[in-house]
C-alpha cells in the first residue's frame, strides 16, 4: 500500500483542528444499497495546511459509519489514524501496485474492486475488518492499525493519533439523516466455504461463512429479532425478521448477544462466529428466507445492490 509519511508538528496539528472546527456546511454524503445517509459537520473552517473540505468530509463519513456499525469509539480513531497515514483522508484513485481509495485498499487482495472508490464501502470494509482482529481493543492504535493493513511500514501509525483525535473532535457530533431501513451488509468477515444448494443427499439453505471463533456476527439489515437461543442442528441460532416478508438467520454462534423482541440496525453485532450444534469447524450458516421459502443468499445480496456477500 502506498504510504505517505508525514511530520506534523503540533502546532500546526492545532491550527488544522481549529480551522476544521470552523468549516460548515460540508455534507458527507454516504451511498448504501440505494440510498443515502447525510452527515454535516456542525462547525466551520476553512481549508489549512491540508485538511480541505473533502479531507474534512471524509474524516466525518468514518465518525458516521463508525457510529453505525456501533464501532467503540477506539475504533473510529484506528480508522481515521489509518485514513491520515494511508492517504491524508483523500479518496485516491491510484497507489502503490492496485491500491486505491480513502485506506488504499487493494483489490487483488480481496477488498473489492471498483467500489473501494466509494468511501462508505472503504470505510465499511475497513471496520469489518477491524472487528475481525482478536483483542484489537487491547492493542495500541498502531498495531490495530497494522493488524488491518498488513503494511510494509509497520509503526507509521502511531504518528498520527494525535491529529486523528483531535479531527474526531471537530467530526464526531456531525448530524447525520436519512440512512435507509433497507440497506444490507456482510454478517461476518471470513471465508465463504459451502453454499446455497444440494450438498451430497441433503440440501443446504444457507451460506457458510468461515471464521475463528468470536468473530463478530453483525445483523445483516435492520429488523426485529424474533428467536435467540438454542436451536437443533444449529447449538446457538439468531433469526431477525426484516422488512417485505425477509428473515435471516445466523446459526452456530459461540454466543448471542441480543435478543428475542430487540430491534436491531444494519450492521449492529447481534452474536459471535462459534462451532456449536452440527458443525464442520467454527463459522457462520447465514441463511436468508423470503416468504418463508429459503433463497441463494448470494444472489439475494445481488439483487440488493449490496456489498458482494463472497468475493
Amino acid at each position: 500500500m502506498r504510504k505517505l509519511i508525514t511530520t506534523v508538528l503540533v502546532g500546526a496539528i492545532a491550527v488544522i483542528v481549529l480551522a476544521a472546527a470552523a468549516l460548515l456546511g460540508i455534507a458527507a454524503t454516504l451511498f448504501n444499497s440505494g440510498g443515502s445517509t447525510n452527515c454535516t459537520p456542525t462547525d466551520s473552517a476553512t481549508a489549512s495546511h491540508g485538511y480541505g473540505p473533502d479531507q474534512i468530509s471524509n474524516a466525518a463519513i468514518i465518525v458516521a459509519i463508525g457510529k453505525q456499525m456501533n464501532v467503540p469509539e477506539r475504533g473510529w480513531v484506528i480508522a481515521l489514524v489509518t485514513a491520515i497515514q494511508e492517504s491524508r483522508l483523500r479518496n485516491l484513485d491510484h497507489g502503490d501496485r492496485d491500491s486505491l481509495g480513502l485506506f488504499q485498499q487493494r483489490p487483488s487482495q480481496g477488498w473489492g474492486a471498483d467500489q473501494v472508490m466509494n468511501s462508505t464501502y472503504s470505510t465499511t470494509q475497513f471496520y469489518r475488518h477491524l472487528l475481525a482482529v482478536p483483542g484489537w481493543q487491547k492493542m495500541t492504535i498502531n498495531d490495530a492499525a497494522q493488524a488491518v493493513q498488513r503494511s510494509g511500514f509497520p509503526h507509521e501509525y502511531a504518528q498520527h493519533e494525535h491529529a486523528a483525535r483531535q479531527l474526531l473532535g471537530s467530526v464526531h457530533d456531525a448530524a447525520c439523516t436519512g440512512t435507509p431501513s433497507g440497506n444490507w451488509t456482510v454478517p461476518a468477515q471470513g471465508q465463504c466455504t459451502s453454499g446455497f444448494g444440494r450438498r451430497g443427499s441433503e440440501f443446504h439453505r444457507g451460506q457458510d461463512i468461515a471464521a475463528p471463533i468470536g468473530t463478530p456476527i453483525l445483523a445483516a439489515s435492520s429488523g426485529t429479532v424474533i428467536d435467540s437461543g438454542p436451536a437443533r442442528g444449529y447449538g446457538l441460532w439468531i433469526r431477525i425478521q426484516h422488512s417485505n416478508g425477509v428473515v435471516t438467520t445466523y446459526g452456530h454462534n459461540n454466543r448471542n448477544i441480543v435478543e428475542k423482541g430487540q430491534g436491531v440496525h444494519t450492521g449492529q453485532p447481534v452474536a459471535e462466529v462459534g462451532d456449536r450444534g452440527e458443525s464442520t469447524g467454527p463459522h457462520l450458516h447465514f441463511q436468508v428466507e423470503v416468504d418463508s421459502q429459503p433463497v441463494d443468499p448470494v444472489t439475494f445480496f445481488r439483487q440488493q445492490s449490496a456489498s458482494p456477500l463472497c468475493g
